[in-house]
């Protein structure tokens, strides 16, 4: 044999050795639960989330930044979730959700 032919052999041996550890870290291979949260309550949750300032906290990368702002938009997205706010959302999009308008709701940014 050849240098080229036993590189070939090793490869070809490594990698279908490795083949079973990564097939079974898949989580596609996990089971499937129902969601507690309706379509309408997702989307609420969403929109809350975007508004208190969460969304733009877990985009940026400059972690002295995110430290301070994080606290605030965490208690921001609390008191918003707890508010009437919440519910009328929730009510909003559950109504566009009766109508049939299933392609409406919270526009991604």
């Amino acid at each position: 044999m050849n240098a080229k032919t036993l590189i070939a052999s090793a490869l070809i041996a490594l990698s279908t050795a490795a083949v079973p550890a990564f097939a079974q870290s898949y989580s596609h291979l996990d089971p499937i639960t129902q969601s507690q949260k309706t379509r309408a309550e997702v989307l609420a949750d969403l929109a809350i989330y975007r508004e208190s300032g969460l969304a733009a906290v877990d985009r940026t990368e400059d972690s002295s930044l995110e430290l301070t702002q994080r606290a605030k938009a965490e208690a921001r997205y609390a008191e918003l979730k707890a508010s009437p706010k919440y519910a009328a959302l929730v009510q909003r999009f559950a109504a566009k959700d009766t109508k049939g308008s299933t392609t409406e709701g919270v526009s991604a940014r």
